[in-house]
């Protein structure tokens, strides 16, 4: 699907349009395009881009696009966000092709310039932002949707320098897509190529065109947890920059005019760390305060997209999207005579290390020299304790912009032990199969970070429901007994949820024998992302998880084991699996559950291998205990 798509930098519409084809009519064009079941059919996606000496550019968009189905009836709306501080839109023609062939035009009406909803209550820091709303109208099934506009951006982000994106692939098929780029034949550009040939590169005058033309492009069909369509498509990157020091040359420069104390954030920085014993201990009291006292304000979008509104002026109206945060912090540390500095990272797909290309960045963070490497610090999230990063920071490329020079390093990708989630189950199993349970959790990385964010704002009659909920999911008829959570308030403090509930009719009787799952409530049942015979694209964990649960099992007297399952290891190169079963005195069991997952990603070639490990997990997680009357 194409839409708007900001690239830090330059606003890239990646869209067209085309002349329509001789033969009218829907039922023609579904024939012509067989792969119209998804909704729509994009006839055309153009984009026709123009640069001038300056870095100022000029983007012509151009689209058609033909609604086949339900799916495609959200084409009506179309939305272009831009800057209006540094870009202008014309919007040059709107229509919708009714399926008889009539032309409606859109109403001057249905086009409005907007303020992002969203973003109205932050119009202090960011008064340029606008978005061109437009409606089409009769968006019916065999219409055709067709619009042209142009974004001129008369102030690049960086002087006399460009940089551009154009996909040819997406969840909706294309017939036809081509780029065109057109420079000044002295100016210089750099062109990386994905799985895209450039067609043709000619001369014109004073200038340079070079462009690229793909036909009937499949529309991709999307895989459980693969990774960012933006990632796997055919697609060309253009850039006049030629290294990562010209980058953080520049956004070291345009940060540092952000990173400048006030009186009052002194004042407030000195009291918050004086009394600190270590440096460690400072690093940890600042970065707790941007956390938890700094509302974030998601925004990426022209000059703001990369360059930090003033330290100051962010902790006086306590609100900032992640450059801002990180500029705080960057700030505060600073102040209390600690090196830092404000780093660029994509937390959604991978960088691509060859090609220095500022639009790749999507979220800023915090790094702070140690020893030969970086600590890194995310204070955009509000859930996860120092000194760790959210998972989607884990694993990346990071640019790290010093007076000294560019540093392009990876983020440290935490082992499952850092993501542990444990939990002890005392059980009671009476006569007639229903269970008494006792249950201690101690979330830890990132299942602490989910905990905290499901529970912070819920009042406690909402928490007790929300774990109800849960439980009777796994365990229908349940009831809670008691509940309590501790240090969900506090990034300094450990989890600790402690529970009770009663479960009616766990383990079911048969004759003279009772069966029950010791796999009381952690338990991989749902196998959908090993359900595909075949994979296309990875599987993308993004972060490593680690469960250990211990559960003791009294046995009702007058019963004994009959069957047990042997204590069984599974384990590969994505993860690992370990289940054991002990007696401790006449009439306890003890079973101990470890499963975890440790890989980052499963390549296509080696899904084979994952697939038969958890297929192999949840097999084993269903194998009953069977009890037999004395």
């Amino acid at each position: 699907m194409r839409l708007p798509i900001i690239i830090l930098g330059c606003l890239v519409v990646l869209s067209g349009c085309a002349v329509l084809p001789d033969k009218k009519g829907a039922e023609v064009l579904r024939e012509e395009h067989p792969h119209a079941e998804e909704g729509a059919v994009y006839l055309l996606d153009s984009g026709d881009v123009k640069v001038w000496p300056d870095g100022s550019s000029r983007t012509v968009v151009r689209q058609e696009i033909l609604i086949t189905g339900e799916n495609g009836r959200r084409f009506g709306l179309l939305q272009i966000p831009y800057d209006a501080d540094r870009q202008k839109v014309d919007i040059v023609e709107a229509k919708t092709v009714a399926p008889d062939g009539k032309i409606i035009p859109v109403d001057s009406a249905r086009i409005r310039i907007v303020t992002p909803a969203e973003l109205a209550p932050f119009t202090v820091l960011y008064p340029g932002i606008r978005s061109f709303t437009i409606n089409f109208p009769s968006v019916d099934i065999g219409s055709i949707i067709q619009y042209e506009y142009r974004i001129t951006t008369f102030k690049p982000l960086m002087e006399k320098h460009f940089w551009d994106g154009f996909y040819f692939q997406s969840t909706f098929p294309f017939a036809h897509s081509v780029y065109r780029l057109t420079v000044p034949r002295t100016y210089p550009i750099n062109i990386h190529n994905f799985s895209v040939q450039l067609k043709e590169e000619k001369q014109s005058g004073s200038e340079r065109v070079f462009v690229w033309e793909v036909y009937n492009s499949k529309a991709v069909l999307p895989e459980t947890m693969m990774p960012p369509i933006d990632e796997i498509v055919p697609r060309v990157f253009v850039t006049s920059i030629s290294s990562w020091d010209q980058i953080g040359s520049w956004f070291f420069k345009l940060a540092s005019e952000s990173i400048k104390e006030t009186p009052q954030l002194r004042q407030a920085t000195t009291k918050l760390v004086e009394d600190a014993a270590t440096e460690t201990e400072k690093i940890k009291r600042i970065y707790n305060f941007v956390c938890s006292n700094i509302r974030y304000v998601g925004l990426e979008i022209g000059i703001h997209g990369f360059k930090p509104h003033p330290a100051g002026e962010v902790y006086e109206l306590r609100y900032g999207d992640c450059k801002d945060k990180a500029a705080l912090t960057v700030t505060m540390l600073r102040i209390a005579g600690i090196r830092a500095y404000i780093a660029l990272i994509n937390t959604e797909r991978k960088i691509e290390e060859t090609v220095p290309f500022p639009g790749q960045f999507n979220h800023a963070i915090v790094a702070i020299p140690s020893g030969n490497n970086f600590l890194f610090l995310d204070p955009t999230s509000e859930v996860i304790p120092y000194p760790y990063l959210p998972p989607q920071d884990q694993n990346r490329l990071v640019l790290v912009p010093t007076e000294n020079g560019a540093f392009l390093v990876r983020s440290e990708y935490l082992a499952p032990e850092k993501n542990l989630k444990y939990r002890s189950v005392d059980v009671h199993l009476d006569f007639n199969g229903n269970i008494t349970a006792e249950v201690v959790v101690r979330p830890g990385g990132i299942f602490g970070a989910s905990f905290r964010e499901m529970f912070r704002r819920l009042k406690d009659e909402e928490r007790r429901r929300a774990l109800l909920e849960s439980l009777n999911r796994i365990i229908p008829g349940a009831t809670l007994k008691s509940f309590s959570i501790t240090g969900i308030g506090n990034l300094d403090d450990s989890i600790e949820e402690r529970y009770s509930f009663e479960g009616a009719g766990y383990g079911i009787k048969v004759g003279e024998r009772m069966i029950f799952a010791p796999s009381l409530i952690e338990k991989v049942e749902d196998t959908g992302i090993v359900s595909l015979e075949t994979r296309m694209y990875p599987i993308r964990f993004g972060g490593t998880t680690a469960n250990l649960d211990k559960i003791s099992y009294a046995i009702p007297d007058g019963f004994e084991i009959d069957a047990c399952p042997e204590d069984t290891r599974i384990e590969n190169e994505f993860g690992i699996y370990q289940a054991t079963f002990s007696k401790a005195g006449r009439n306890t069991l003890t079973y101990s559950r470890y499963f975890a997952i440790r890989a980052y990603e499963v390549p296509p070639a080696r899904y084979s291998e994952f697939r038969n490990f958890y297929r192999a997990v949840a097999q084993f997680d269903k194998l009953p205990i069977i009890l037999r009357k004395k």
